[in-house]
């Protein structure tokens, strides 16, 4: 076996590891979303400027056979993915590519954070060191939802406005969707994960947008105000390369509303405005991921018509 660095720039080669991943993540799973071709050349060549990415690709005599995926943020855990195929696994390809990922991490992070949907895979990453932090329950709904359905949810408290579009966040409302975004990280449920610290950048955010935009999604969004205070938002996107299924993002309501049917709000207009742009004729399924454990939000999804396909388990652990 051997195991190279993917150069992104290596159209033919970087394509090829994108295979793998993808070939993985949907193993025995239904209904999964995978990053696109176009969207992997977009994304790895033009990196992001302050992210490190490590690609990597084992081969048995010009067989791909894995492919790990790493990422990380300085002073953040790296967010690693390791990917064998069926007909490979049990023959140590995935514990020769996590030491190949933590050796070429080990100048840039400290603790590495990984993503399973399943059982063996669970027992890989414990076995290599990492503890079960959270669990997320993939849940998934036919699109397009009927306009009934929409109407039965369709009401909030009259001090409440709803603000929706696509795309770019309006000046006029940057700075407390840029304040809500940084709430997220404090207060969003993550088990015993490690948690980042973010602070209000509109910059900050002004960048993520035109990122994703050359990466070829578009941005779904709602932000729910008291007057002329930010305290609520939703966001899905939609990838024009891969529209069959969408995905919906972070939902947060602040503390001091909730309970008054605000998130809800949020939601069927987001619904609605994803469902009325055209790119999104061809979208079959909208997937989220919230905790088991919420319940608030548990009940929200039923009532949409949301069900569990499956189930995420995040483990995080020292990269040594």
């Amino acid at each position: 076996m051997k195991i190279e660095v993917v150069d992104p720039q290596d159209d033919a080669r970087l394509l090829r590891w994108n295979a793998v991943l993808r070939e993985s993540y949907a193993s025995g799973r239904r209904h999964v979303w995978s990053r696109s071709d176009d969207a992997t050349r977009l994304q790895f060549q033009n990196p992001h400027p302050t992210r490190r990415s490590v690609l990597l690709l084992a081969d048995i005599d010009g067989v791909a056979v894995g492919a790990a995926e790493a990422h990380v943020h300085p002073g953040d855990p790296a967010e690693v993915e390791i990917a064998v195929r069926d007909d490979h696994r049990r023959r140590g390809i995935g514990g020769a590519l996590l030491r190949a990922v933590r050796e070429a991490l080990r100048p840039s992070a400290t603790v590495i954070r990984a993503e399973t949907y399943s059982d063996d895979g669970v027992s890989f990453a414990l076995s290599a060191g990492l503890r079960v932090g959270s669990r997320e329950s993939r849940q998934i709904v036919g699109l397009p939802i009927s306009e009934g359905t929409l109407a039965d949810q369709d009401e909030h408290p009259d001090d409440i406005d709803i603000h929706s579009w696509s795309g770019p966040c309006p000046d006029e409302l940057l700075e407390g969707w840029a304040r809500l975004r940084s709430r997220v990280s404090d207060e969003v449920p993550m088990g015993t994960l490690t948690r980042a610290t973010m602070r209000p950048d509109v910059q900050a955010v002004r960048r993520n947008e035109q990122r994703m935009s050359e990466q070829g999604y578009i941005l779904v969004r709602s932000l729910a105000r008291a007057g002329e205070e930010s305290v609520a938002y939703t966001e899905i996107l939609l990838s024009r390369s891969d529209t069959e299924i969408v995905h919906q993002d972070d939902t947060f309501v602040e503390e001091r509303v909730r309970g008054r049917g605000v998130g809800r709000a949020l939601k069927v207009a987001n619904a609605r405005l994803l469902m009325g742009l055209p790119e999104s004729a061809g979208s079959r399924i909208l997937q989220t991921y919230p905790e088991p454990t919420n319940t608030p939000m548990l009940t929200l999804n039923r009532s949409f018509g949301f069900e569990e396909a499956d189930v995420l388990t995040v483990l995080e652990g020292p990269l040594a």
